[in-house]
Order: structure tokens, then C-alpha cells, then sequence
């Protein structure tokens, strides 16, 4: 564990500083954090001035302790010093290490730098964050209690879980945020003492997360099923375990519940056939809407053969007859033979051969992995992806899929 801390030009007393049950008495909040949080080294940053004041000292009380280091770094006025204490964080944080930070005696801008640019590595080389902390003095009893600010380091995990989400409808990173939220809770003991528990987040987490599996590995079947789930958590309960524990995800729930309660059918397999073509449909969209093409096409293939399935009143999961849909398409397209069975379904059973045909290709494409000798730009396939739903919709009106999704 690295403690990463900050000293200033500052006259620090012999103070006694306590965390939870502990207390630890020194001039240094740095040595009493190293102290309470087992660290084995210490990187301290700061400057000129403060070492000249502070560095001998605070090495003699505790470098046969903890392994220290100095490092020097600029006020953090301008650019250019913040990426020159960017620079020296990346240095100084070897890759898959566990750091903690002090910010007790930080000045300026400096903590802020330091914090983002740490997240920074998180993500990059695999650093954990494992805690903030900070010393509040108070004059009077020459007393300073260690606070725990680590929950505002999660903002940034929030920050990035939602931006994946907005971006991309993948909510995988929120729903593990909410489960460990409620694991975190009931392992630190806080249960015992705390009357409010959050009992709900992580069943909440779990319906999201398979909400958002079932979309990005193209189940809508499965899909249909979860998104209905998610209804259970919508009452002011669950909202109230959320405004209490997990803040950030308040901002951002009514979006997730519109969003997936798009895609909720309760019972598919009694539902009105129709119904699960729009879904399905709607899914489509969704993708196209989210730049996710390759996906599009995959389902617009899928989609197009259920469609027919269900028109022609048969089982749309079942092998045979989803085969015995796809060999009149192909013989559509092989024979120009445009007067098969399925295609009462559609005004024109030449457009219905030319769309299969363009679809089957794009997604054998995509499918096969260009290991074949015709290409197609991924230009091409994007545009294609973002023509999908007008196309489908024009092949057959009597759904009204426009008007309707």
C-alpha cells in the first residue's frame, strides 16, 4: 500500500490524531494515516521550501518505519504545471498498485491534479484507489480526527459507468457500482449500527446489468423477460435506498426506466404475436441509435424471418419453420421466383427478395469476419445500419412500426 500525502510550510504541533477506536499521536497527520492504514511507503508531494522546513524531521521520525520519498513538484498555477504534477503522479504510482491519499496539508489546485490524474492511472494501469482521508484539527483541544472522504472519490466511477451508459445503453458498470454498494455496507460492519440498510441496490444492480448482457449479446427473447423485471424496482422504496446510498444513480434512473421499459413484456409467450415484432423491432432501433450497426444488421436478419414466422402464424423460435421462411427467401433470390408463399405478407414480393438479399450479405459480412474476397467498407456497413429501420418498416406498412416505436 502507497500512501500518497502533501506537507506544507506549516508549524505542526505534537497532536493526537484518532481514527474509528485508534489514536496515534504526532506532529505529522502523514505518519498517523501510514500508521492507521498499514502503508509500507510513503510518497510525499510537496516543495522546496517545505522539504527545507519539514524533510529531515519528518524522515528521522519515520523513515525506519515506512520507506519515504520526496517529490518535488510546482504550485499548480498554470498548464503547464499541471502536467508536470500530472507527469510526476504517473511516475511515481507503479502499474497494479494500491494507493490511499492524505489531503490534509494540499494546497491550491495541487489534490485536485493529483486525484485525476491517479484515476487516470486506475483505468490505464490497473491502480486501486483504496482511500481519501483527511485530518480535521480542532485548535482548542489539540485533537484531529481522521475523516474518510473516499465516496467522493467514486464520483468518477459514476461519472464514467454514466457516460457508458448515454453513450453506448450499457449499463453493466452502474448495476456493479449499486451491487457493491450493499456488499461494501453489510462487510464493513455498518449494518450493526445502522438503522437504514440497503437491502435492494444489489438486486437492482443484478436487473440492470442482465438487462444491459441480454442487449449487447442480442437476446431479445431473454430481453422481453428482464426489461420487464426492472419494474419491480420503480417504487419510492428502491428510491429511497438510492437517494440515501447511491446519489449519483438518482440522477440517472429515470432515464435507465425509460430506456429499458421499452423493451418489457410481461409473459412473451402469451403475448399477441404482433407485439413481439414491434420489440424486436424497437431493439433494432436501438442499436442503430446507439452507433451499435453490427448488432442492427445481426438482429434486422433474425428480425425479418421472425416477422414472417409470426405472420404466417407459426412458432417463431422453431428451427423447421424459421428454415422453411429462409428457403423461399433464398429461392426468391436465386430463381427470382417472387410468388412464394410468405410473399402475401408484403405488397411487393420483389422488394422482399432484394431486401433479404442485401441484408443476408451485409450480415455475412460482418458475421464471417471479412474472410472472404468480397469486402464491404465498414463505411458501407454504417450506413446500411442507419437505413435499417426505415427499411424494414417501408416492407411492411400494415404494422405501422414507424408510427407505433
Amino acid at each position: 500500500m502507497i500512501l500518497l500525502s502533501f506537507i506544507g510550510t506549516g508549524d505542526y504541533k505534537l497532536t493526537s490524531y484518532t481514527w474509528q477506536n485508534q489514536q496515534y499521536e504526532t506532529e505529522y497527520v502523514i505518519e498517523a494515516i501510514a500508521h492507521f492504514f498499514k502503508a509500507q511507503e510513503i510518497k510525499v508531494f510537496t516543495t522546496k521550501e517545505a522539504i527545507e522546513i519539514h524533510g529531515n524531521h519528518l524522515r528521522d521520525k519515520i523513515d525506519n518505519k515506512f520507506d519515504l520519498s520526496y517529490i518535488d513538484i510546482p504550485s499548480g498555477t498554470d498548464e503547464d504545471d499541471i502536467w508536470k504534477i500530472f507527469d510526476k503522479v504517473v511516475e511515481s504510482v507503479p502499474e497494479n498498485s494500491e494507493i490511499i491519499f492524505d489531503i490534509t496539508h494540499a494546497f491550491r489546485s495541487i489534490p485536485v491534479i493529483v486525484l485525476l490524474a491517479s484515476a487516470f492511472l486506475e483505468k490505464a494501469r490497473n491502480v486501486k484507489i483504496k482511500g481519501v482521508y483527511y485530518g480535521q484539527y480542532d485548535p482548542e483541544n489539540n485533537l484531529a480526527s481522521i475523516f474518510d472522504l473516499t465516496p467522493a472519490i467514486k464520483l468518477l466511477d459514476w461519472l464514467t459507468a454514466t457516460d457508458t451508459f448515454i453513450n453506448t445503453g450499457s449499463s453493466q458498470k452502474l448495476g456493479q457500482l449499486l451491487a457493491d454498494i450493499q456488499i461494501d455496507f453489510f462487510r464493513s460492519g455498518k449494518a450493526k449500527t445502522e438503522e437504514i440498510k440497503p437491502n435492494k441496490l444489489r438486486n437492482l444492480g443484478s436487473t440492470i446489468s442482465t438487462i444491459s448482457e441480454n442487449i449487447e449479446f442480442i437476446r431479445p427473447v431473454e430481453l422481453l423477460t428482464s426489461a420487464h423485471h426492472l419494474t419491480k424496482y420503480s417504487g419510492g422504496e428502491i428510491r429511497e435506498e438510492v437517494g440515501i446510498f447511491a446519489k449519483p444513480f438518482e440522477l440517472i434512473i429515470d432515464k435507465i426506466e425509460q430506456d429499458y421499459a421499452q423493451f418489457a413484456l410481461e409473459n412473451p409467450d402469451k403475448a399477441e404475436p404482433k407485439l413481439i415484432i414491434k420489440k424486436h423491432y424497437l431493439l433494432i432501433k436501438w442499436y442503430v441509435e446507439k452507433g451499435l450497426g453490427t448488432q442492427a444488421i445481426l438482429l434486422a436478419r433474425e428480425w425479418l424471418v421472425t416477422t414472417l414466422a409470426i405472420l404466417e402464424n407459426t412458432n417463431y423460435l422453431d428451427k423447421e419453420a424459421r428454415q422453411l421462411i429462409q428457403d423461399q427467401l433464398n429461392d426468391m433470390i436465386k430463381n427470382k421466383n417472387y410468388h412464394q408463399k410468405i410473399s402475401i405478407h408484403v405488397e411487393d414480393g420483389q422488394k422482399l427478395a432484394h431486401v433479404w438479399s442485401k441484408l443476408r450479405d451485409q450480415r455475412n459480412n460482418i458475421a464471417h469476419c471479412q474472410m472472404n474476397t468480397e469486402q464491404l467498407s465498414s463505411k458501407i456497413l454504417h450506413q446500411y445500419a442507419q437505413k435499417l429501420p426505415q427499411i424494414l418498416a417501408d416492407l411492411f406498412p400494415q404494422l405501422n412500426l414507424i408510427t407505433d416505436c
